[in-house]
Order: C-alpha cells, then structure tokens, then sequence
C-alpha cells in the first residue's frame, strides 16, 4: 500500500598474492629487458592444468529429481521454443520461433536457440474491442512527460519499428538506466541510473579520462597542465563492488565509486559534439555518451541490451553476471573502436597472459616468468615514488605498448581489489598511472588514477578482422594481499563465517580458472520458460491436485565471443569448471547436455533459493557448500553455477481454496454466526457504488463482502451437511474436528438467503461499474479504467474527489476523459497511472470478482474478457498478447514482485521497491481463485477451460514464489548469521519451505518494511509508527495466510507487534486500535497458536474500527474467521 524511494601491491612484496598465478615474463615492445628487477617464478601450481583426477572431488548433478513427470519434461523440452525471443524476432521480419512444426521445434532447439516452453496467451482480445478507452499520453508537462517511455527505448520501441506496437515493461529491476535522465545524458546521470546485477552494481556513467602524453617515447604535445586538466569523454559501463552495510533498522549495499572500474571507449570532443548535435531549434538531439536498447536483441526479464548511439558499442546486463561484458565494433570510417579502462585507484601491478607464455594454444601448465606490465605516469616523467604502495610505473615514467593475447590482470592499490580483462581477439595496449609520490603533497585524489587503452586491435586473417572485439571484466579478488588502504572489504569478508572466491588456500585459483573458461560465453538476452502442469495430470499419476509443479527454465542465452571454432582459453582448463558452485550443472533439457564443454564453461551466479531448486544436495548443510565458489550479495551468500540453461522446479503447494486448512473452531462458530448477521447487512458508499474512488481502499471492500458471503456459505455447508465430512477438503482436520464444526454450525442462526443475494448483489455491481467502459457517460465508473497505448497497460484516468461537507461518501469525479489525474500526476491513486502497486489494487477486484462468479457463472462468463484484463495486466504469461507485458510485476531471478513503477526509475538509487509483500501474495491467491471457479464454469468449453486452467496455474505459481520471497527477504527470523554478512542456513520449519536466513544479526527487526534492490528498512510510505511497519507484511486475512505466515516466525513477531502497538496507542491518540491495526494484532495472536486469547481480543475491538483504513479489508466474521481457522497451539 503505497501512496506515493595485481601484482598485487608491490611486486618485490607480494609473493602470497601472485602464487595463483603461474608468471611468465614479457618486454614491452621497444624496449627489451625492461624492469627485470620484477622478473620472478612461482609454483607450478597455479597452472591452468587440471587433471581428471583433482585435488577436489566436484558431485555433478544430473537432473532435479524433484521433477514428478519427468517424461512429460522431456517431450515438452524437446519442443521448447522461446517465447521471449517470439516477440523481437517478429518485429524484425524473421516471423517469430514459434511454430506448429514440431520438427521445426527441435531444429531450433538443436540449433542451440532457446529452450524455453512457449505458453499461449490468456487471450489475445483488444482492450479497445471490449470498449474501453484509449490512453496516449502527452508530453507537454514535466511530470507527465516523466510517465512516457525515454528516448533510451529507441525508434525501434517508441516508434513501433514496422507498425507494430510492442508493450514495454513499468517494473522489471533494470529500468533505471532507460530513466529520462539516463537518456538525456548518460555522463550525468550518476547513481539513479545505477542497477544491482548481483553481485554487481552497474552504471554508464564514467569517469571523464584524462588527457594523457600523446608521445610515449619521446614526451608529450601537451603542457604539464594541460595534460592534468584537460579531459575526454568517455562512453562505456562502470562496475562497482558493493558491501552489506546493516544497522537495526536498516541495510544496504555500499560502494566507493573510487573503487569501480569503467569500461568503453573515448568519443568525440563533448562539446563540439553538442553543438552539431542540435535540431532546427537549437535542441540538443542526444549526449555523446546516449544509448538505447538495442532493437535487434529481444527485450528479456532478466536484463537489457544496449547500443551506443555515437560509438559502436553494445553491453548485456544481466542478472547474475559474473563479467561485464562490451562489444566493440567498427566506426563509420572502418577503423576499429577502440576499447579504454580506467579506475579511481592507481594500479599496484598488471600480469599479462599469466597462464602461459604468450602462445594462446600452449597450455601444458609449465612454470615460467611472469609477464608484468609497466605503465607511464600521468605526466610522462619520471615519478619518486614512495615505498608503501608503488604504483606499476616505470623508470621514466613513459608508457609502452604491450601485446596481450588473451587477457590482463589488474591489481589495484587502494582498493586492494584485483580485476580480470579477457580480450577476444589480440590487442596491443598502454597504460597511464597516478602515484603515491614519496614526499605527499596538498589536494584530493584525482577521480581517475588508472587509464588504459587498446591501441590496435590485431588481425589474424581476413575472416578475423571483420569480428568484433569482445571485452569481458571480472573482480578476481577483493581483497587481494590484505595491506589495502581501503580496509572495508577484507574486514567484511572476514565477519562472513565462510570462504569466499578470495580465500587464497584454494578457491581463488579455482574462481581464476573458471572464470578463464567462462569468458567465451556471454549472456545476451536471457529467456524465462514457465512449463505448467499439462491437463493430463489433473487426476492423479505422474501429478495430481496436490502436487502440480512448474518448472521455470532459464535460458541465458550463450552466445560466443568469437566465431564458431574460437576459444578464448584452450580446452583444457574445461575440467576445471565443475569447480562452479557445488559442482552444479544446471539441466538445459538437451540430450547431450553432459557431453557439451561450452555449456559447461558458461556460468552465472546463482542465489541461496535457486540452488536450493537446482541441487539435490541438502542445502541447509554448511558441509554442502564446502567445494562451492560463492560470494556475498545483498540476497545471501551466492554462488556459482554452470550451464546455459536452469530449470527449476516450483511446486504449487496443495490446491487454493477459499476455505483454510481446517474448519472453524467449534466453540467460535455461534460468534461467527452472529458477526455473519451484523456484517450482511453491510452497505457501501455510494461513491463506490459509481466508482467514483481510487482503485485500492474500495477494492479491499470488495473483498471484505466476498469473505464475508464467502464465510456464511462455508457454515451454511456445514449446518446442511447432515454429517458428510466432504462438502469441504479439510487437509489439516480430523473427523472428529470436522465432526464438531458440524454439530454447532447446526444449531445457529446464519443470515437469510435474500440478505446474502442482495449483499451478492451490491458485490456484483460494485465489481462490474469499473469495467463498463466508457465512464459515467455509459453507465460505467466515474474513474474509468483505459488502455495505456504508450506503454501497454490497464490503467484508471484518476479522480478529481468533490463532494459536499458532511456527505463525504457520496461525492463525484470532478473530471472526465481525456481529463485524467492518475496519467499526469504520480501522487494521484497511489500512482496507478504510472504502475504502482497495480497487483495490489487488482488483486482484490479479481478476489471479489472470483466469488461473484462462483456464485453467479452467467455473470462469470460474461465478464470474464475483463476480468482478464485485469490479470493480463499484471501476470501476463504469454509474449502471443501483444497488448501487455509479460508478467509486469514479476522478478524472475529474485523471486519476489515489484509494486514500483514509473517513478522509481527516475527517484530512487535503490532501484524498484515493494512494501507489502501480503498485498503481493493476496494478488496471486485472487488469481488462482478466479482460474479455479472458472475452471468450474467453463467445465463443458474446452477452449475457455484451458484458458481459465492457465490462470489457476498461474496464479499458484506465482502465489508459491512469492510466499518463498517474502520468507527470505521480509520475514527475518531464526538468523545464524555474523554480525555483518550473512549466510544460507536453512532450517526446517511447520510448512516444509524452507527458510533462508538472508541478513546480518545486525538488523535486529522481524521483518522487512520496504524492501528495495539494494536496501531494506524498518519503514512505510504511509505512517512512521513500527506497527504499520509489521502490519502491511499482514494484511489481508485470507486462506494463503498459513503458507505464509511460518508459526516460528509469528511467535516471534507478536511481542514486538503487541508492544509497537501499544506504544503508537499511548503516544499517538490511540494510532493501533483507531486505525484497525489491533485486527492484525489479534490475527497475529491467533498464528501464535493462542486462539482463544486472540478471539477475547477480536470481541473487544469497537465496530468503528472495522471502517477504518487499516480495518476496512476486514470484517468481524472474517477476523473471528480467520482466528478460529487457525492450528492451536
């Protein structure tokens, strides 16, 4: 509920630091013998050879066993497609993947295309075909012009390409660096177009790079000052490497920029650039440094494409990735564009081709000398460096130009991180250094410290030279020799509790090794494959109603860095990427996916709840981590996994219902019964009747009458069921239970059927008013709902609330269409206009439209094309509905949804957020709920049976997703952690999902207020008190609350929420009770097991309070429900 944020140190003193790496030795071209006093040997074992039989025994996971039909998989794999790819492959003429031929199927999956399962669409109807209005938006307003797609979505987007209009994504976690400010002007934009890859935080926006010497032999062109204060621009990537920084109320990953390294290449003079660059006006038409998503990759959940505009460059950020990956191609003149790297932090050392001597096809893992580079000064002179931290420079102080084949190390000095480059082709290179001068002088650090640029991209061969160079960086270690003035890191890793890929007894020579082999696969436009429960496992065998599973397929897309036949490291060092997190492989569906070397060099990081899917390995165990190659992230100890393709399996839990687990408590049904006779008579506003409101709070009203009608015909059931134990599955009751509930539902009085059907009736008509289209003007809701034509969307034109003093619920919409507040102002409906909270909102019109429809199926099958519009809007499955995005919410690879829109990207530094992480998983079970009953309805069309069987799905899955999120990232409980990192302990727990222990000790409340990319804190957007803080993870009381809510966590919570509560009562005029969160309080209590104490504490809250804002998703009867539902203590 939002109402809207290398050496490694000095060379002669770092034996510890290179012995990872076997060293050969190279003299800079032009000059010979250069700097031998650096000149030195290692260990044969730090050889890139690795035999068979290893110093590690890696367990190779085959298959995720947890699959029950598994034949089904494998036909379905067989003729997987990608449905992702469908969308741009279309637009750009090349009619899509899909197709009807099955052997057309398998050829793209042989191919190597991608292998994930196309769903059909929900329906394909257009939303102007059922009536509703069209949105376009204008641009003339600052805020409104903020809510249109920027120019970094490019023609191919803005425009349409061929005509064709594709809908864009409002909250997938990389829209921060498609804001209006990262369009403007990359360079600028700083922090808010930054996005968390994991483990990385990305920015474009580098460093301006220093003027360097023109001449390395014989001085420069330039003054002393002009070469210190003249500077170029430079378009690229930046690279940082976060750390958990946790109080008691907050945490977040923290960065200094200072310690990042950036990736790109120089362009043309800034301001030469925009003074051509400018339209008849005199506008200036794009920075030097602008991109755009690039229209030949297809748009994917799991990250973005981007081109250069001015440079021909392009970059893939993806989530996991453990490189940053650029790729360079030719400028308009043919000449190759020419990659530059700089750093905040001079560099200590640079290895060159360290596994080898030079030869690319040479790996027999002999000894040999390193191969160091030296770079030339700042100035090109000579500098008196002092003794602590010498910068790799040599004598005197001029650069030279070094051959690399293959790859470059870097270690850096204050940061004391060392970075790996991997270069797909040779390139010659030279670089710049600032240093620590041994008499210091006044002034800051310069924001550059380190440059160095590819001089000359190196041809072997016609074929050769019209590929592209591929750039790939990875952080090898982040705290390299432990004498780094910057001491956060190596102090963080040391509070972790276990190994990381810097521990220097094994893994960082394993995470070299695979790195090495991984660098020639890059992602590129990632798919996600959702294969739902086929029809035929409905009645039981390999899958039954109590078992239905999805598999989610992770395609990442694998594509080479050089032309087929190309490697950027020999075969040999293959063996050595089993070493990937716990040995895993992760199963692509193929055939011959344990004979294929590239799919087992690719690797991505993975977090705690993926490999939990993807290992059969008991994860819980500290002992299963022992051989894995892990980090630390904002989201758990992460590790990494190899193969090209994940699939994971996702149970659904036991079937949905509208019921809980067990029937209400015996001795509680005559007070439900008679809550049932005061709530019937319920009467809605007339405001809401005319649909004259926001799209929330009257939506959660809609839902309070379904429950309450919903409640009254579960008792009706049991006081007519003259004994039959099955009128309702009880999962978790036993006969003599149910047999009680029967008994005294049959002896009170529940309200008459012409007060249920005329509460029916008032719920039928306050559901179907918002989706007449038309407005008021058709007999539709004031605050009509519209179709979004500029991003793809069902959005509400907003209202204008008049109304006359003292008749405050009958006022009206003071606007009409095109007049639409929502589309122009964020702050207007919880910024429904601009995709805020929309599953949130539209969860509960589903969950009221589901009982309406269940107990008026006419009424269902006439509206269900708009009831859909609502969940195509926001759990869109299939990229074959072209009106909506798929899945608008959903974050596939942390698992959880975002509820920010639009303005998040154009705010916050923290990336999406989402609060309630209730309100999420209520939208789903609205889902399942709704495909359930139609299901029922359309039991003799098969067409809208299957259809409406996809919704169940759907929903079930993405209800089971988010309940696992909300248990790792806003329930925090039974934490083993240290005081600064965190680990994946996994304890068992009453509802058998496994709980991840995700933060620090540090953070010392029991959940998650809002939780962001890179933040999570103790805080709403809508009140300061700590009970609102913990009631929003609450709301509302339905049957998913079981799965929910772990029994462990509630005992834990409810002292605390019992006291906030009483706190915000005492110091602000009766907050908790006034505001309905003493409801939750009593929910809560019940969870605990006490439900007698909990239903004293129902009966005590005044009648007001129900009305309220945090009461008015709850009745009496459903509260006295809900607590009587519950397992008892």
């Amino acid at each position: 509920m939002s109402p809207r944020n290398g050496s490694y140190g000095s060379i002669s003193k770092d034996e510890e630091a290179v012995e990872l790496l076997p060293t050969t030795t190279t003299t800079p071209e032009g000059e010979e013998g250069a700097e031998e006093a650096y000149i030195g040997t290692v260990d044969a074992g730090g050889s890139s050879r690795h035999s068979s039989s290893g110093s590690a025994s890696w367990c190779v996971i085959t298959r995720n066993h947890r699959i029950s039909y598994a034949l089904v998989v494998a036909v379905v794999c067989l003729l997987s497609a990608r449905y992702w790819h469908e969308r741009a492959a279309t637009a750009a003429g090349g009619g899509g993947w899909y197709s009807n031929n099955n052997d057309d199927i398998i050829d793209s999956v042989a191919d190597g295309n991608s292998r994930v399962h196309v769903v059909p669409a929900l329906s394909t109807v257009d939303p102007s075909s059922l009536g509703f209005r069209t949105a376009t938006r204008s641009g003339t307003a600052t805020r409104s012009g903020l809510a249109l797609p920027s120019d970094a979505w490019g023609e191919r987007y803005l425009d349409g390409g061929k005509g064709e209009f594709t809908p864009l994504p409002t909250n997938e976690w990389y829209l921060n660096l498609l804001s209006h400010r990262a369009a403007k002007d990359p360079s600028s934009a700083g922090e808010i177009a930054h996005v968390y890859t994991v483990p990385y935080v990305l920015g474009v926006s580098p460093p301006r790079a220093p003027m360097l010497p023109h001449n390395t032999k014989h001085g420069s062109n330039n003054s002393k000052q002009e070469q210190t204060t003249q500077t170029q621009t430079m378009a690229g990537i930046d690279l940082y490497v976060p750390i958990m920084k946790a109080g008691s109320s907050n945490m977040q990953m923290v960065y200094d920029a200072h310690n990042g390294v950036s990736l790109g290449a120089i362009v043309n003079d800034y301001g030469a650039h925009l003074a051509k660059n400018r339209d008849a006006d005199g506008k200036t038409l794009s920075a030097p440094t602008s991109y755009e998503v690039d229209p030949d990759v297809p748009l994917s959940p799991l990250g973005v494409s981007l081109r250069w505009k001015h440079v021909n460059m392009k970059t893939h950020v993806v989530r996991g990735m453990p490189y940053g990956t650029v790729r360079f191609g030719r400028d308009a003149t043919g000449k190759d564009v020419l990659p530059t790297i700089l750093a905040g932090n001079r560099v200590a050392s640079i290895l060159l081709d360290s596994d080898d001597a030079g030869n690319n096809n040479n790996m027999e893992g002999k000894p040999g000398k390193k191969k160091m580079m030296m770079c030339g000064s700042m100035t090109g002179e000579h500098v008196d460096q002092g003794a602590d931290h010498v910068a790799a420079i040599s004598k005197d102080g001029k650069a030279q130009t070094y051959t690399v084949e293959r790859e470059l190390i870097l270690h850096l000095d204050q940061s004391d991180f060392t970075w790996i480059a991997f270069f797909s082709r040779p390139v010659r290179v030279r670089c710049f250094s600032d240093a620590m001068p041994k008499v210091s002088v006044p002034g800051a650090d310069t924001e550059v410290q380190f440059r160095l640029d590819v001089v000359e991209v190196i041809g072997n061969g016609e074929e050769e030279e019209e590929e592209e160079l591929v750039v790939r960086m990875a952080l090898l270690d982040e705290c390299t020799t432990g004498r780094g003035i910057i001491k956060a890191h190596c102090d963080n890793l040391k509070k972790l509790g276990y190994d990381t890929v810097s521990d220097k007894t094994k893994k960082s020579k394993e995470y070299l090794k695979v790195l090495r082999e991984g660098a020639m696969l890059y992602p590129r436009s990632p798919s996600v494959g959702t294969e739902f429960p086929m029809e035929e496992a409905e009645d039981g065998g390999g899958g039954g109603e109590e078992q239905r599973a999805t598999d989610v397929v992770f395609d990442w897309d694998a594509v080479p860095v050089r032309s087929e036949g190309a490697r950027v490291a020999p075969r040999e060092v293959a063996a050595s990427v089993v070493a990937g997190s716990l040995g895993l492989r992760a199963e692509n569906g193929g055939e011959d996916d344990n004979d294929n070397d590239d799919d087992d060099a690719f690797v991505m990081f993975a977090l705690p709840h993926h490999l939990e899917s993807l290992s059969t390995n008991a994860m819980g165990s500290e002992e299963a981590y022992d051989d894995s190659l892990c980090l630390h992230t904002f989201h758990g100890r992460t590790c990494l996994v190899r193969g090209s393709a994940w699939r994971m399996s996702v149970s659904h839990g036991a079937p949905q219902s509208f019921v809980a687990d067990r029937p209400p408590a015996a001795d509680a049904i005559p007070s439900i019964a008679e809550a049932l006779r005061e709530d019937v008579g319920f009467e809605l506003s007339p405001n809401v009747l005319r649909g004259a409101a926001d799209t929330y709070f009257p939506a959660k009203i809609l839902a309070k009458m379904g429950r309450i009608i919903e409640i009254n015909e579960e008792l009706k059931s049991l006081k007519n069921s003259d004994g039959d134990e099955d009128t309702y599955d009880y999962p978790d009751a036993s006969d003599g239970e149910i047999e009680d509930a029967v008994s005294a539902a049959a002896d009170v009085a529940l309200p008459t059927d012409e007060e249920v059907e005329a509460l029916l009736d008032d719920l039928q008509r306050a559901v179907e008013i918002w989706l007449i289209p038309g407005g008021k003007e058709e007999g539709g809701a004031e605050a009509e709902f519209l179709y979004d034509a500029s991003w793809g969307g069902f959005v509400n034109c907003g209202c204008k609330y008049t109304f006359k003093k003292g008749h405050e619920d009958n006022g009206s919409c003071n606007n009409t269409f095109p007049e639409c507040p929502a589309l122009a102002d964020v702050n207007e409906d919880f910024g429904n206009g601009w995709y805020n909270d929309h599953h949130f909102h539209y969860g509960y019109h589903i969950y009221a439209a589901a009982i309406v429809a269940k107990h008026r199926p006419e009424w269902g099958r006439e509206y269900y094309e708009r009831i859909l519009l609502y969940i195509r809007d926001v759990a869109n499955p299939s990229a074959e509905d072209t009106d909506f995005p798929v899945f608008r919410q959903k974050d596939w690879y942390l698992g959880n949804s975002w509820a920010a829109g639009l303005m998040s990207m154009e705010l916050s530094p923290h990336g999406r957020e989402q609060e309630s992480s209730s309100e999420a998983i209520a939208a789903w079970e609205g889902i399942a709920l709704y495909g359930n009953v139609m299901m029922d309805v359309f039991t003799e069309d098969d067409e809208e049976l299957d259809s409406a069987r996809l919704v169940r799905n759907v929903g079930e899955l993405l209800t089971a997703m988010e309940v696992s999120a909300a248990n790792r990232f806003w329930h925090v409980w039974g934490s083993k952690n240290d005081e600064e990192g965190s680990t994946s302990v996994t304890s068992g727990n009453v509802n058998n999902n496994p709980h991840i222990n995700t933060y620090p000790k540090k953070y010392t409340k029991p959940v998650v207020g809002m939780m962001h990319e890179t933040m999570a804190s103790f805080q709403t957007w809508f009140a300061p008190e700590d009970v609102v803080s913990y009631g929003i993870q609450l709301i509302p009381f339905t049957a998913v609350s079981e799965r929910r809510d772990e029994p462990e966590w509630s005992s834990i919570l409810y002292p605390v929420y019992a006291k906030s509560c009483e706190t915000a009562n005492e110091e602000n005029d009766n907050f908790c009770e006034d505001n309905g969160w003493s409801i939750v309080q009593a929910g809560l209590l019940a969870e605990t097991g006490e439900i007698n104490d909990a239903l004293e504490m129902a009966a005590e809250i005044p009648s007001k309070v129900f009305k309220s804002e945090g009461g008015d998703g709850n009745s009496l009867s459903n509260t006295l429900w809900f607590i009587a539902t519950r397992k008892q203590s």
